[in-house]
This record gives C-alpha cells, structure tokens and sequence, in this order.
C-alpha cells in the first residue's frame, strides 16, 4: 500500500522552483554584475516572476508555468546547475519548511516500512535532495533533456506531471511494480491534483486551497490541514 506525496505545498511550506528560481538571481546571476545592472536583472526577474503567478492564480495554467520555467533552462550548464541546487538546498533551513501534519503521515508509512513516492511537477535535481534526506528512494519529477552537458529546455517526460499527467505517471509506476492502488495513499494539497488523489483507494486532501476542500468533502475524502 505505497503513498504517493505531493511536495510543493503538501510535504514542503515551499514551491520549490521558485524558490531555487529567487535563489539564482539573488545569489548568482547577479554577484558579478555591476550594481545598476544587478538591479535591473533583479528586476527583469521580479517582472518574469510576477506575470507567471499572475497567470498561474487567474487561470490556474500550472502546465503553462511549469513550461515556461523549464524553457529558461535552455543553454544552462547541467553541471553548474547541480552545484547551484546544492548550495541553495543547503541554506533551507529545513526545520521551518516542512508540514507538521503532512510529515507525521510520510513518518508512519515510513515505520510501516511503506514503498513511499515522491510525484512533482518540479524539476528532478530539486526534489531529489528532499528525497535524500528523508530516505525515500522513489522520486516521479520532471526530467529535461541535456545535450553537450547543457539543458535545452525540451522536457523529457510523456505527458507534463500536472493534473492528468500525475495521475498518468502513479498508474504507469504502480504497473512496474505491480502496485494495486485501491490500497494505496496519495496525499496532495492542490485542486489540480484530484485525478492524482482520484487514482487511489486512500486520498488524503492536504487543506490549503478552498476549491479542494469543497471537492473532498463532497468526495468524503480524508482531510489534513495544514500547519497542524
């Protein structure tokens, strides 16, 4: 009976790419430039960042963000990006980033010695330091190509992991595993992700967004809130 966890927003307090997205312009990109220029490349990023979750909050276009995202990859060194991930992953203070109710979950599947599994609309390299650390060696994330040691910015998965495509990627890994999902758990925070939650025997709603307590309880689904 494996569970499936959500990460930004269920396991995490965090988005995750946006956060290594801040992160990059805060501490990289703009070091070596001078201060009128780090100005306006904090700028140019602040103006990016905001149009996306404007249009993300209006139209709930999370593939249309995610896409966006994983274009400005494009011609970034993979090993570079690797080390950047490091060093942003490192500065998280981890204590304050996680979701208390949502954790003591993952803990008791974790003591019932549980296949428990990571599913992310987030780019691999950051969610595979939160899998590290809390032992969990299946991680579903978005891949994206790399070529000559760089990313192009093509992602590599089938369908984009949101919505439909979540619950794609649990059917296809439970299939390899000979997994029976009427058994399993999934856990997840978002109304975007009820086919995710609609694949598995034991949904759980992580409370934090109206539209999906609305939908749960009709469901009669199990329900988590958040910052237990």
């Amino acid at each position: 009976m494996p569970p499936f966890f959500d990460v930004d927003g269920t396991l995490l307090k965090l988005n995750t790419m946006s956060s290594f997205y801040w992160y990059y312009y805060r501490h990289c990109r703009t070091n070596s430039a001078l201060p009128f220029k780090r100005l306006f490349l904090f700028g140019y990023a602040y103006l990016h960042y905001l149009r996306l979750m404007t249009k993300a909050v209006k139209k709930d276009e999370r593939m249309s963000v995610n896409k966006t995202y994983y274009a400005r990859l494009n011609g970034m060194n993979e090993r570079e990006y690797n080390h950047l991930v490091d060093k942003w992953f490192s500065g998280i203070d981890q204590s304050v980033f996680f979701n208390k109710g949502v954790m003591d979950c993952l803990h008791k599947h974790l003591e019932s010695e549980h296949i428990v599994v990571l599913v992310s609309g987030s780019h691999m390299p950051l969610i595979q330091p939160y899998a590290k650390k809390l032992s969990i060696k299946h991680v579903i994330g978005t891949r994206v190509e790399v070529v000559g040691g760089c990313y192009t910015g093509r992602i590599l998965n089938p369908m984009p992991l949101v919505g439909i495509g979540k619950a794609a990627a649990i059917k296809e890994f439970s299939e390899k595993n000979k997994i029976d999902l009427s058994y399993s758990y999934a856990y997840s925070d978002h109304i975007s992700d009820c086919r995710m939650l609609e694949t598995v025997g034991n949904p759980y709603a992580v409370i934090g967004d109206k539209r999906l307590m609305t939908y749960a309880r009709l469901k009669e689904w199990n329900i988590i809130r958040l910052y237990k």
